[in-house]
């Protein structure tokens, strides 16, 4: 098992990419930054976006891809997912330490499917069946090793309020906060020995002490804990509470919500939340929560709820409630391991993000909020918005281009490109041409 240091990196630009000036005309660009350009030029060099607009020069030197009909858009940003990795590692519950590195297979089917629906960064993160997952990375859609599909690593730690196999939430909420507390104690005890690291006798917390123990975080100078003091198992925990790692929290029910403000709050922890189907019942407590930021919405955008004395049902749209209360969110498609090759492979609905923003459009969402879901809000959830999420210069040229608007399920992704370099034509996809050729007669 290789531990990773939680050392924020960034990559840049894809490995080996030529130093190709590449000019693409579309119909029509959708920034997201601003008003959609008709006729629009954008000029793409050395991985980043060096011009965009309607009456932009060409250089002699570039290539030109002209599709005069089609519709550019910013590549799509995934917030939160397990595709691209072998297993979703839900195994195990208590591992921060560990990395999705180790488990993200660069020729996953669920990479190239996701490509070909546009979507051109992914935050690869552990499953919801967990405690403390691990640590996530954000990454490409094409790439023939994990060097080259990394973008940032570590992105975020996942946390998840969803007991592990066997366990139910009191044990669950206990053990995540007895984890904080025993790690709280293994600092301290660092710091009051001059960066010494002795054995902690470990003390037996009693349920009612977990509920009533909590971490004087205020106690610990971190100048007297050296790095190198710390045990490689401890150190995303160290980063974690210092603000320099954030956590996605998974909160499958509404009433999990509070038992993820009290994690924030008593560890001092920069989070996001991740919600689940009823999170229709939140608007209005998320509002004074405001600071938190962007949350990340379940696929399920509508839920019936049953009144228990009339039998009455009565329909939610969650996004359309969190979005009169202020609050701003990121979509999520439904995915797993099997969604490599599995039931869910190739299917069309919740399972991509193009149809979720074009249902927010059906509820009454304005255009131009729907698309900032899947583009711009993930890349601000990410710390990624000076790279990601928008069509603008000196951004990552990361581009997918429709054959019409995006949100209309008659058009189809005609091509992507990432930092730049072309990743994705259909007229070269030789999945989709094997399910669209003739079958051959066995006869």
């Amino acid at each position: 098992m290789n531990f990773i240091t939680p050392i924020m990196i960034l990559t840049a630009s894809l490995a080996a990419q030529p130093d190709e000036v590449v000019a693409l005309k579309v119909g029509r660009a959708i920034t997201v930054a601003g008003k959609e350009i008709e006729k629009a030029v954008i000029v793409m060099e050395g991985g980043t976006i060096k011009a965009i607009g309607s009456d932009v020069e060409i250089p002699r030197t570039a290539r030109v891809v002209d599709m005069p009909r089609a519709v550019a858009m910013p590549g799509i940003v995934d917030a939160h997912s397990v595709n691209g990795l072998r297993l979703s590692n839900e195994r195990l519950a208590n591992v921060p330490y560990v990395s999705v590195l180790d488990g993200i297979d660069p020729s996953s089917p669920g990479l190239r499917n996701a490509l070909r629906h546009g979507v051109t960064s992914i935050h690869c993160i552990a499953g919801n069946v967990t405690r403390f997952g691990g640590q996530g990375a954000v990454i490409r859609t094409s790439g023939k090793t994990v060097t080259e599909l990394v973008v940032q690593t570590p992105s975020a730690m996942k946390l998840s309020l969803q007991p592990a196999s066997g366990e139910n939430r009191m044990g669950n909420m206990a053990a995540l906060r007895k984890t904080f507390y025993d790690f709280y104690t293994r600092m301290k005890a660092i710091q009051g020995t001059g960066g010494q690291a002795p054995l902690v006798e470990r003390k037996k917390l009693s349920l009612t002490d977990l509920v009533n123990t909590r971490p004087s975080w205020g106690e610990i100078d971190w100048k007297k804990v050296p790095h190198d003091k710390v045990s490689e198992r401890d150190r995303p925990m160290r980063a974690l509470v210092k603000g320099e790692l954030r956590a996605f929290i998974n909160c499958p029910t509404a009433s999990d919500v509070f038992k993820a403000f009290e994690l924030i709050d008593n560890n001092h922890i920069d989070a996001t939340l991740v919600l689940g189907p009823d999170a229709w019942k939140l608007g209005d407590i998320l509002a004074v929560r405001k600071n938190l930021g962007p949350v990340v919405l379940n696929p399920l955008l509508e839920v019936w709820d049953r009144d228990d004395e009339t039998g009455a049902e009565k329909r939610h749209i969650t996004p359309v409630l969190l979005h009169k209360a202020g609050i701003s969110f990121a979509l999520q498609v439904f995915t797993d391991t099997s969604f490599n090759t599995g039931p869910y492979f190739g299917r069309s609905g919740p399972y991509h993000h193009w149809y979720q923003a074009a249902l927010l459009v059906q509820y009454g969402m304005p255009r131009d909020k729907a698309l900032e879901t899947i583009t711009i809000i993930p890349a601000k959830l990410l710390r990624l918005d000076h790279r990601l999420g928008s069509l603008e210069v000196g951004k990552d040229a990361n581009i997918a281009i429709f054959s019409g608007d995006p949100l209309d399920a008659r058009s189809w992704v005609e091509r992507v490109f990432i930092e730049g370099r072309e990743v994705y034509d259909r007229g070269k996809d030789r999945d989709i041409e094997r399910l669209l050729k003739d079958p051959e007669r066995p006869f």
